[in-house]
């Protein structure tokens, strides 16, 4: 009983088994197991034997295996090889193992690559060993080699040049077909004697005399004596092309959609490349050498176009003055702008003058901001190669001048002149020359030596702060004018609102007096009627008793009365009598 060798390296519990399979066990016995012949084969014997090693279970895609040296790691990694599985190293005695192997292996270990030579011998093959072993070691890994006879001597041994152990020739055919098989499988075309060449694919046949030819699947083809080669596609999409070399020194571009099969026996190579998308107001140099000499002619594509060069085409490549620092103003650097698509549209620039000397030699850093638009493309190729470097150069001498002119002082209440396109004389007629036009100049300011800029710092500091004095105060005697002002408007207001107070109170007892005096006249116009009124009824009752009484008198009268009598007895107090002849009498009464 050998269970105190019988350990696993690990923890061999469920999680090695599938759901039908029981647990491996933790300790078992090796001279009582019986390892199944399917699992037995995984391992050839001679690996077996050599490395003392026993396969046991299959749990998934793991292989257990007893071993003397769990911590063999070369052993294990020849093991994978050869599997194909996850092997785990279980450690056991020795002489357990060996004789375990030997219980286990019997006649199995002829049936190898010899049996199943000697089957193919009985169905009239005639193929001798040689062809197999060289068929045969044309897929062992590349670390094997044939042992110092040849493949002719392909039943002494084989050296494996990583460890230079000996691998006998069993070892070597088996791993050399499961090889073979394992490509086969993952190719999905390669058997043993034939070669299986699927629906669309290409396949350039080698035989073993030079002569070769494409094969177009789907067909089976015997395959011993003869190489087969995929032929690789080069597929261009839309927007692509395909440049095509050929052995001869021809060159053909392709635009797509377009597929070639490459063919190594005419092509040389064969790239895929994006064709060059020009947009609108966008343009292209092309130049193109002529077959019948070596001079090359000049002409101008312009987009919206996909632009496939031929062959014997190629592209201007601009390299212009550019900003190492981007948009933020920086010094141009020559040839930092490197492209092939001319901007046909209007475009700007920002453009630092530094070391510009007043007149009286304060140093200043003129910012401007330039911006150009391309008139002529022909005259730009022709008169120019850096249109940016001129702009630079030719406004740098307009600032120069311009700034020469003034001192720092002047200068400043003179840099309005600075936006006018007028002050850049030099610029505009450079742009004349190379095919541009100068739309605007923008002055973006200027700067100067810490010293100096210091100086000018300090003089604004004190300018802006008798300024904020200033307005401080102005801003304090507003605040009393308007508190003032606020004041007398209120009085103002005051004093208007009490005599439309007043004028109020006279208008309402004006209106009152005057309604008064309407209904006191009302009342008088009413009485005075009713007073008149009255002295008409009087005067008319009056006037009729005066009537009746003359009436009554005349009667009376008529009847001898004396009326004087009548009239004055016993109703005066005191009569007074005056006669006179024939005059008028004279009454006079006091």
């Amino acid at each position: 009983m050998q269970h105190e060798w019988i350990k696993t390296r690990g923890s061999l519990n469920e999680s090695h088994a599938t759901a039908s399979e029981e647990p491996f066990p933790m300790v078992f016995d090796l001279e009582t197991i019986n390892v199944p012949q399917t699992v037995v084969r995984l391992v050839p014997e001679s690996v077996a034997r050599e490395h003392i090693v026993l396969p046991l279970r299959v749990a998934g895609e793991t292989l257990f295996i007893a071993c003397s040296d769990p911590n063999a790691i070369a052993t294990a990694d020849r093991l994978r090889f050869i599997t194909a599985k996850d092997v785990h190293m279980v450690q056991a005695n020795p002489s357990a193992i060996v004789a375990a192997i030997n219980r286990h292996y019997g006649v199995t270990e002829t049936e190898s690559v010899d049996s199943m030579i000697c089957e193919f011998n009985e169905t009239a093959i005639d193929i001798d060993d040689d062809d197999f072993a060289a068929a045969c070691l044309e897929h062992v890994p590349a670390r094997m080699a044939k042992g110092p006879g040849g493949a002719s001597n392909w039943n002494r041994f084989s050296i494996d040049e990583s460890t230079g152990r000996r691998i006998d020739d069993e070892t070597l055919r088996f791993e050399a077909i499961r090889h073979r098989e394992q490509t086969s499988s993952s190719s999905g075309g390669r058997g043993m004697f034939h070669y299986t060449i699927d629906e669309g694919q290409r396949v350039l046949v080698t035989s073993r005399s030079g002569n070769s030819e494409i094969l177009v699947g789907p067909q089976r083809v015997w395959s011993w004596g003869k190489r087969f080669e995929d032929m690789s596609s080069f597929t261009a999409h839309p927007g692509e092309y395909l440049a095509i070399r050929f052995r001869d020194g021809r060159q053909e571009h392709l635009p797509g959609p377009a597929e070639v099969l490459f063919d190594r026996r005419t092509h040389h190579s064969i790239k895929v490349h994006e064709a060059l998308q020009i947009d609108a107001n966008e343009a292209i140099v092309v130049y193109i050498r002529t077959d019948d000499s070596d001079e090359a002619a000049r002409r101008i594509e312009r987009g919206p176009q996909m632009f496939v060069p031929a062959p014997s085409e190629w592209l201007h490549t601009f390299k212009w003055h550019a900003s190492k620092g981007g948009s933020q103003g920086a010094p141009k650097v020559a040839k930092s702008l490197v492209f092939q698509k001319l901007w046909l549209m209007p475009d700007q620039m920002y453009h630092d003058v530094p070391d510009v000397r007043t007149s009286d030699d304060a140093v200043l850093t003129i910012r401007l901001m330039i911006f150009f638009e391309m008139t002529d493309l022909e005259k730009m190729l022709d008169a120019t190669h850096d249109p940016i470097g001129d702009f630079v150069n030719a406004a740098t001498a307009d600032v120069v001048e311009f700034t020469g002119q003034y001192d720092f002082d002047s200068f400043k209440q003179h840099t309005h002149q600075l936006n006018e396109l007028s002050t850049y004389e030099h610029l505009l007629g450079r742009a004349a020359q190379v095919g541009y036009r100068i739309n605007n100049v923008v002055y973006r300011g200027y700067g100067a030596p810490v010293s100096l800029q210091q100086m000018h710092d300090q003089a604004i500091e004190a300018r802006t702060r008798l300024q904020l004095e200033r307005a401080t105060e102005e801003q304090a005697q507003q605040l009393e004018d308007f508190k003032l002002d606020s004041q007398l408007n209120r009085a103002t207001r005051r004093r208007s609102e009490q005599t439309e107070e007043v004028q109020h109170d006279l208008e309402l007892n004006s209106q009152r007096q005057n309604a008064e005096l309407q209904r006191r006249q009302a009342e008088e116009d009413l009485n005075r009627k009713i007073q008149e009124q009255n002295s008409i009824s009087c005067a008319e009752a009056k006037t009729r008793d005066d009537e009746i009484q003359q009436q009554h008198l005349r009667v009376i009268g008529a009847l001898g009365v004396d009326l004087t009598q009548y009239l004055t007895h016993s109703r005066a107090d005191k009569v007074i009598e005056v006669r006179g002849e024939n005059t008028s009498p004279h009454l006079h009464l006091d």
